[in-house]
């Protein structure tokens, strides 16, 4: 059976947050309600991502393409390994 697909960004870091008892039953519920209406982004991650989008431009009036021109140019190359995978050795 394979794993669930990666859907969050190449460059996410883990971050940690404390959340209080209604804003995890909160938290529980919009994940639930993703799920039932099969929708993509139904992890706690992308929901607080969501969250924080949607306060930056309804709440702080501040666009996405504004954060984004703040994050630096990241070459195409660069986010790859240079790392090669050599097949395994067979036992004899």
């Amino acid at each position: 059976m394979a794993g669930r697909r990666k859907r969050l960004p190449g460059d996410a870091k883990p971050v940690t947050i404390s959340l209080g008892g209604e804003e995890r039953v909160a938290l529980s519920l919009i994940e639930a309600r993703r799920q039932r209406r099969s929708e993509g982004r139904d992890s706690p991650s992308e929901i607080v991502s969501d969250a924080l989008w949607n306060f930056l431009e309804s709440v702080e009036k501040v666009q996405r393409g504004q954060i984004e021109a703040l994050l630096p140019n990241i070459p195409k190359d660069e986010g790859q390994s240079n790392l090669k995978q050599f097949p395994k050795k067979k036992s004899t």
